[in-house]
Parts: C-alpha cells; structure tokens; sequence
C-alpha cells in the first residue's frame, strides 16, 4: 500500500528549485557545445562555393555517366529532398551543378554534408569518387556520414566546370542530397571534421556510456547485489538504446536492407516501449489505470505493423513517435508529482531527462516529415548522454536512499537488540532471584527435616526419659550427646568446603578426637596425595558421608571394644575410598543383615551414587569401604 504523500516543505522547494536551475544549465550548456559544433561544420573560407542549385532528373536505373538530358532538366534548390516523408519508388537521381574556378581560387577539395544513400561522383563527367553500390541489392549505408574529396588538378579547367552527383535512394526511405561545397582543402576539412564528430564520434560516445551503464548494471544483478525489476528494467533500455542507434553507426549491415530497418526500428520502438513501463512500474501507477491499457495497445500493435511491410517501418517511427510523446508528456507530469510526493529528486531528474529526449524527437520527426532541411541533424541520438547522466543520478539516490535506510535499520536492530538484552539482563536477575530463593528455601526445609530427624528426635526421646517414672541419668545424657553430634554435623556439613572431600573429613576428626582419646581408642589417619574434589559435594551430600562415618565410629565406640581404629583416604580408578577399620571384637555378618544400622550406612551410600563394603569376623575386627563416584552421583539425593 503506498505511503501518504509528504506535506511540501521550503527546504524541499529550495532543492527543488535549486535542481531545476542546474539542470537548465547543464541542458543549455550542452546545447550551446552543439550548437557551435555543428556551426564549425559550415566551411568559414570567404572563397569557399556552396552550391546551392542544381539539375534534376530522375532514373529507373543506373547510369554510368551524367545523361546528356541533363543540360535540360529542371532546376532544384539545394539541399533538396527527393522522397515525400518517407515514401517514394527509389531509383537514381541525378544533380548536375556549374562552378568557375578563377585563377586566384584555392579548389582543392569537395565536401557533401549528406546524402542518402550511395552516390557517385563526376567531375566533367569523369567519375572522382563513389559511396557505396551503385547496383544490386545489397545497400552501404552512407547516408549520416559526411564525405570528403580531394579534386586531382588535372581535371578542374579555368573557367566553367560542371559537377554531377548520382545518388541511388531505396524505397520508402530517406532520400535527397545536401548543398555541396568547394573550396580549399585546409578548410573544408576542417567543417567535414566538425561535422563528422557531431554526426558520428558523439553518437559513438552517447551509446558508449549507455551500454556501459547497461553492462555494470547487468553484472550488478548478475552478482546478485541487487534483484529490482527496475534495475533490470533500466539494463535493458540501456542495451535497446544501443540497438536503436545502431542505425546511425552501421555502414555495412550484417543482414539485407529492408531487416535491418526492421531490427533498428523496432529497437526504437521496444525501447520507447520500455521507457514507459519503466515510468509506470518507476511511479506505482495501478494496473486498472488507463495508462497501462494505452501502453498495451500502443505495445502490442507495432510489432505487427513492423512485420507486414518492411517499407513502412520508417513511417512508423513517425507515427508512432507521435503517439510516444503524447505518452512522455503524461509520464513527465507523473514524475513530477511523484517525486514530489516523495520529495524526491529522482523522479525530477528522469522527467527533466524525458523532456530533452522529447524536445530532440520533436526535432528529428519534424527532419523526416521535410519541414527541417536536408542538412539538417538527427539530434534524437545525444539523448544518450542525459539518459547517462539521469541514470547515473537514480542509481547514486537509490543506493544512497538505501544505505540511509540500511544504517536506520541497523540503529533500529541495535536500539531493539539493546532493549532486548536489558529486558533479557531484567529477566536474568528475576530469575537468579528466584533460584537464589529457590536455593534457600530447599536449604531450610533440609535444615529443618536435618534437625528433625536428628536433634528433634534425640530431644524428644530424652524428654521422655525425663518425663519417665524409671528416669536413668546416663541413658538421657547419651541422648543428648547424640543430639548434639547430630547438630555438630549438621554445621560441618554447611562448611564452604568447595568439594574437598578431605577438608570435610578432617573436620569430623576435630569432632571425633576428644571421644577417642577418652575411650582409649588410638586413631590412625591416612589421606593419599592425590586426591581430586567431588563436584557432587554440596551441603545435602555432604552431611550423607559425615552421618555414614559418624555412625561407622560410633558402633566402634558403643559395641566393638577397639583400641585402634584407622582412616584411610585412597583413590580408585573411578571412584575415591574412605575405608575405616578397626581391632575390635568383630560381628557375625549373617546376623547384622537385618539390623536397621547397616541398611541406613546401604542407602546413604546408594543415595551418593556410590556403594559401601562391609566385612567383619567375631575376634578379627570390622572393615568398612565407602566407595564415592568421582563423577556426578545417579542416584537420588
């Protein structure tokens, strides 16, 4: 959907104004280059003679001398005309001229701005030059070139000389001859020079930078740098330009007369075609609008026209060039409000570009109807270079427009990209917040089941005793001995001890030492160099090894009568062991099966994902091996 028209601002008219002014300057600018070039194409020699009239007479076929009739014919001004906008039977034609050559006149040269199509030249009546065939089918094309000879002194007489000129013109095409000049060398080189570069070197030139506009932007699009329609679009007007001109700088034809006016014609034609597709697709003109119904009609009729008869494929250009600039006309005014509901220069430019093309149109189709002289100028054929310079300036603001869009893009995309990390930083704390909670939360339901299980029932248990009629003194102390060994390892297991399974363990030996000297009990403790940390070891896991060792020496201490117990800290290969022995009575292992305290050592082992060992002999003592996994535990916490 298209977007609301902007409001027009001073600045936009200062810049409006200001493109305006400058691109009437480069117009007259360029207009004035042509101007004196195509003036320093008239012989400037004071003793130069223009010929200007001449005897007509008008041949079915070739003659290969000037006919003696001629003295007779009728008179014509030149430059003359032989065909009536384009349609007459062709032949041969023959101009017969005098000139007086004076002793003090400088005749060294012979300068014919333009026929059409071949010629052949006579000075009296010895052929000097020829211009293309004469005969045949096959056709040179000379008719916008210039041509320039050089008279031998031998043939030129004191006096009167005579100068015939047989030009052969085809059918239903351009046909006439221009004013003919003698004069010095030296001079009518010079004008033959001047007008050359205005006839062919520029039109070289125009196409030139048109087809090298039309070959980056094809390799553009190749590269896939840009896929517009318009782009493309523009690449093939650029390459219908350079067939359409074409005409102008071909002297031999790779294919017979009458195709290759079909080829350039219809080049002409498809790029006007072209142009106006370009502007409609340019301004976004909706397809039910009745300009798109006018450029189908207009684009699907002339191919046929163009195909039926080769002889009216000049005519067509007229007609339909008519019709063109009643197009362009409408196609300005849409790209002026195009761009001015854009505030764009862009479509200034193509519109100011498409008024020059239609103002040298209007000159070339007044030339081909007859009312501009002969020796006139095609001038449709500099349009080149405004289409280059137009094309140069779309491509400098589209890319430039979409540069600017694409830096607003990327501070769009950064500003987001901040926004979304500060609401992603937000997020973040909310949720380190929430697990940070989550942690304590766990922490204290742990610290309170811990010393419920623990402490809670050692209190209750010796209140009870308390509360008892046969209230036993030791039996209540050991409770609360219980319960405060439970609480000490409790606070052990909250120690920051970063996995160190050894830090944790010498902790409990600082609590257990004082309760092994009393019983008499020697202690060895062994820990290996090379122990690692155990990344499982957090403060759940923790108090899981400290209440399996706890319990290990506490049966020691109660029931197996020891007076030596060792604790030894070793690696395996994947796992770390902490084995506890002891010299003590010993117990039958088939009847400690069923007791409640080797279950609770099993599944304290099991729930670190490791395993416990237990061997034991009446009389030989007990050995325990608690196995702890050096990777995460499977088992259940």
């Amino acid at each position: 959907m298209p977007s609301a028209p902007l409001k027009p601002t001073s600045s936009w008219a200062k810049r409006l104004g200001l493109f305006y002014v400058l691109a009437v300057c480069i117009a007259l600018s360029g207009a004035a280059l042509l101007s004196y070039q195509i003036a320093k194409a008239t012989p400037t020699d004071p003793s130069a003679i223009e010929l200007t009239m001449a005897r007509f007479s008008t041949h079915i076929d070739y003659q290969t001398a000037p006919p003696s009739h001629l003295e007779s014919a009728p008179v014509v001004l030149l430059p003359h005309r032989i065909d009536d906008k384009l349609q007459g039977p062709g032949g041969f034609y023959w101009y017969e001229m005098d000139f007086t050559v004076l002793p003090e006149s400088r005749i060294e040269a012979l300068y014919i701005p333009r026929f059409a199509m071949n010629a052949e030249v006579y000075l009296n009546r010895e052929r000097i030059g020829y211009f293309g065939p004469m005969t045949g089918e096959y056709a040179e094309r000379n008719w916008n070139r210039p041509q320039i000879l050089n008279l031998g002194a031998r043939v030129l007489q004191p006096g009167k000389n005579t100068l015939a000129i047989q030009v052969r013109a085809f059918p239903d095409y351009l046909a006439g001859l221009s004013s003919v000049w003698l004069g010095s060398d030296e001079n009518l080189r010079e004008a033959y020079r001047s007008r050359y570069e205005v006839q062919v070197t520029s039109v070289y030139l125009s196409t030139a930078f048109v087809l090298g506009a039309g070959i980056v932007l094809t390799i553009l699009i190749g590269m896939g740098k840009t896929r517009s329609g318009l782009l493309t679009l523009l690449a093939a007007t650029c390459f219908l330009w350079g067939i359409r001109n074409l005409a102008f700088l071909t002297t031999v034809p790779p294919v017979e007369h009458g195709l290759w006016i079909q080829i350039t014609q219809g080049g002409l034609l498809v790029f006007a075609s072209a142009i106006v597709l370009l502007i409609l697709l340019y301004c976004r003109v909706p397809k039910h609008r009745l300009e798109w119904k006018i450029w189908g009609a207009y684009t699907a009729s002339f191919p046929v026209l163009l195909m039926i008869n080769e002889n009216w494929a000049l005519r067509l250009v007229g007609y339909y060039g008519i019709l063109g600039l009643c197009m362009y006309s409408w196609n300005v005014i849409q790209l002026m409000r195009y761009g001015n509901s854009k505030q764009s220069l862009a479509p200034h430019a193509f519109g100011f570009g498409l008024l020059c093309y239609m103002a040298l149109s209007v000159s070339d189709l007044l030339f081909l109807a007859g009312i501009l002289p002969f020796d006139g100028y095609f001038l449709n054929q500099y349009m080149g270079i405004a289409m280059f310079l137009a094309m140069s300036y779309f491509l400098i603001d589209r890319y430039s427009g979409l540069l600017a869009e694409s830096d607003r893009f990327n501070e769009t995309l950064q500003s987001r990209l901040m926004e979304r990390e500060a609401e992603l930083a937000a997020q973040y704390q909310r949720m380190q917040k929430i697990d940070e909670e989550k942690v304590k939360m766990a922490e204290r339901q742990r610290l309170m089941a811990d010393m419920h299980d623990g402490l809670g029932a050692h209190l209750v248990a010796a209140i009870h005793h308390l509360q008892s009629s046969n209230f036993n003194r030791k039996n209540t102390l050991n409770l609360l001995e219980s319960g405060l060994r439970d609480l000490q390892l409790t606070i052990d297991s909250l120690e920051p001890i970063e996995e160190d399974l050894t830090t944790l363990l010498g902790a409990f030996r600082y609590r257990i030492a004082d309760n092994m000297r009393s019983a008499g009990i020697r202690l060895h403790w062994v820990i290996d160099q090379d122990i690692p940390t155990i990344p499982y070891l957090d403060a759940r896991n923790c108090l899981h090894v400290l209440r399996i060792v706890q319990e290990i020496f506490t049966n020691i201490l109660k029931h197996a009568n020891a007076s030596e117990v060792s604790l030894h800290v070793s690696r395996g290969p994947k796992y770390v062991g902490v084995q506890i022995q002891d010299n003590g009575v010993g117990f039958v292992m088939e009847r400690s099966q069923h007791g409640r305290g080797l279950k609770n050592l099993k599944q304290r082992a099991n729930a670190l994902g490791g395993s416990i060992n237990i061997h034991s002999e009446a009389g030989q003592g007990a050995r325990f091996l608690l196995k702890l996994p050096l990777d995460t535990p499977i088992g259940k916490p």
